[in-house]
């Protein structure tokens, strides 16, 4: 894998990120958005606020479906883990749909736990900071 870092977009650089987002959902305007960018190119990225008192949202994750299995997903996950330890946020929230168990199998390595159903067919995790 090439060089990468992962940094903080405007919503003027949404577009830049459409191979993996859709770039018109409002929410990720009103969020602080990072992208993974490898070289020249935005192949992944996240969207993170605050939601609760001393917790830390995690929204709108994705990597670009041909990188996916490299290790990005997870440099991403361990960015915004630190991040929200870094503002002293004690939880990490998050929202995942019930048959992405790939998804799932990555927060629960990372110590997120299944917390309630919201939808039939979404639930929420946290993990403790």
């Amino acid at each position: 894998m090439n060089k990468y870092e992962i940094l903080e977009i405007t919503p003027d650089e949404l577009p830049k990120c459409s191979s993996f987002w859709n770039i018109n959902d409002t929410r990720l305007i009103e969020r602080k958005v990072f992208a993974y960018k490898i070289d020249d190119e935005y192949v992944g990225g996240c969207a993170l606020f605050v939601r609760y008192e001393k917790c830390g949202h995690f929204s709108h994750f994705d990597v670009r479906s041909d990188l996916r299995g490299n290790g990005i997903g997870s440099r991403i996950l361990e960015f915004a883990i630190q991040y929200f330890k870094d503002i002293g946020m004690e939880k990490m929230r998050l929202h995942v749909l019930k048959d992405n168990k790939s998804a799932i199998r990555l927060y629960k390595k990372y110590a997120f736990e299944y917390v309630e159903d919201i939808t039939p067919e979404k639930i929420v995790m946290i993990k403790i900071l």
